[in-house]
């Protein structure tokens, strides 16, 4: 028999209430109760919480309403807001100050708190930063670009990592799959341990199926016929399922939660996170990018009673105050043929500016500025310290003095110097970032002989 968490609470639930002597045994070992994010409890946490407590008054609950993002998951705020009076004779705290954002940013989130009609205090503490910028751009693909652009003119204010204190936000996990790969072309390394985003929309499409039949022959459909790597792997990864799951359902959404449980554990990579808001609740980055700040999205589609536009309020809260130094807020006028726009929640944001973003200071820009110089190897020396200049690194982190010889006497005498030539020398992956800008050089040195 499989029982999920909720199970198990129901479970003890019943049993606390069916034995007065285990529920004094579990009160007597558990004196003092602490509950976090107790915004976020839904009906049968709360349950639990009561057969704990007992009636007792010694209780610590903390909670942030605006931060009340799961109520599609069955979290019911009202739990937390009508606590001191359920509780009885308790002290409330308020904590009005924020310490993580700079006022601009702390300005934009009580600008979007305010749309939920309630009253609230939110203060910043910490010296100002950055305006917060927003940018629009005409479709998906271009906003995806335009990311990685903001990426690079902010790295060079980031010291020595800039990376690791970046983050990508969307509303849905679809979004990052054109974002990965365009910051991927960008040079800009990843670091979420995440599934990709590839991988991730592929078994979405997976989990579709409703039967062992369906999953099985999407699995083989894709295998004989899809180039898509991502959509093989999946593919893969299917067939396996299928072979061990003899027992019980097998079918797309069985599936979905067997990749979930059996996901491996990887160590973060220094990179830009990718996130969905959902995901990034708890955490903060200096530098956060909210992308796809637009009509359908946020709100989204979907939210269509006033309790679910009120939750998407505050999810747009929670992505915002993410943000300690510096936020962009980038959306599409149009995504996947339908019009776009501006997000309502966001509109007239008071500190905000919506400005141009700047061509991205990205490996073919650098290159050109390395091409005066008529020697390949000087070319290419320059190259890679302006790129380690803009990464605050030392030029060696970039490549060592002897890759850079070798590199520079690659090129073949009858014939253009190509990627699969630059993957000899520096690897594949290396190779995929540095061609835009590398490549370039190899052509304007033959050209000169």
């Amino acid at each position: 028999q499989i029982v999920d968490l909720d199970d198990l609470l129901s479970r003890v639930i019943a049993d606390m209430r069916a034995d007065a002597g285990y529920a004094e045994a579990v009160r007597f070992r558990f004196k003092h109760l602490f509950v976090d994010e107790a915004q976020d409890m839904n009906p049968l946490q709360y349950a639990l919480f009561e057969e704990i407590r007992g009636g007792r008054p010694d209780v610590f609950v903390v909670g942030d309403p605006l931060q009340a993002i799961y109520g599609w998951n069955g979290a019911d705020r009202m739990l937390f807001d009508t606590l001191p009076d359920a509780l009885g004779h308790t002290t409330v705290l308020s904590l009005p100050n924020n310490y993580r954002c700079s006022p601009h940013i702390v300005h934009a989130a009580r600008h979007v708190a305010l749309q939920t009609g309630e009253a609230f205090e939110i203060e910043a503490v910490r010296e100002d930063g950055p305006h917060i910028r927003i940018a629009g751009f005409d479709d998906e693909q271009e906003e995806a670009d335009g990311i990685a652009s903001l990426l690079w003119q902010y790295a060079p204010t980031a010291g020595a990592h800039p990376w690791q204190s970046c983050a990508v936000l969307v509303r849905t996990n679809t979004q990052l799959v054109a974002i990965s790969k365009a910051l991927t072309r960008a040079g800009i390394p990843i670091g979420s341990t995440r599934q990709p985003p590839e991988i991730t929309a592929a078994i979405a499409l997976a989990a579709q199926s409703t039967s062992r039949h369906g999953l099985t022959t999407w699995a083989a459909d894709i295998s004989n016929e899809s180039t898509d790597e991502a959509e093989r792997t999946v593919a893969e990864m299917v067939r396996q399922f299928v072979q061990q799951d003899t027992i019980g359902t097998v079918d797309g959404r069985a599936f979905s939660a067997w990749v979930a449980a059996n996901a491996t554990v990887s160590h973060p990579k220094a990179g830009v996170d990718l996130l969905s808001f959902h995901g990034a609740k708890g955490r903060e980055w200096d530098c956060v990018v909210i992308a796809g700040a637009e009509v359908g999205l946020l709100p989204h589609g979907s939210a269509t009673s006033t309790d679910q536009k009120r939750e998407e309020v505050r999810l747009a809260y929670v992505a915002i105050t993410r943000a300690a130094h510096q936020l962009f807020v980038t959306y599409a006028r149009k995504r996947n043929t339908r019009n776009a726009g501006i997000s309502p929640l966001l509109q007239d944001m008071p500190t905000s500016l919506d400005m141009p973003v700047a061509p991205m200071p990205t490996f073919s820009r650098l290159a050109r500025r390395a091409s005066n110089d008529p020697d390949l190897l000087d070319d290419l020396t320059t190259w890679r310290r302006h790129l380690a200049r803009s990464l605050f690194q030392q030029p060696a982190g970039i490549c060592s003095d002897e890759e850079l010889k070798k590199l520079a006497s690659a090129q073949p005498a009858d014939r253009e110097m190509t990627i699969d030539d630059l993957a000899a020398v520096m690897g594949k992956s290396m190779a995929q970032r540095i061609a835009p800008a590398v490549l370039p050089l190899f052509e304007r040195h033959a050209s000169r002989n």
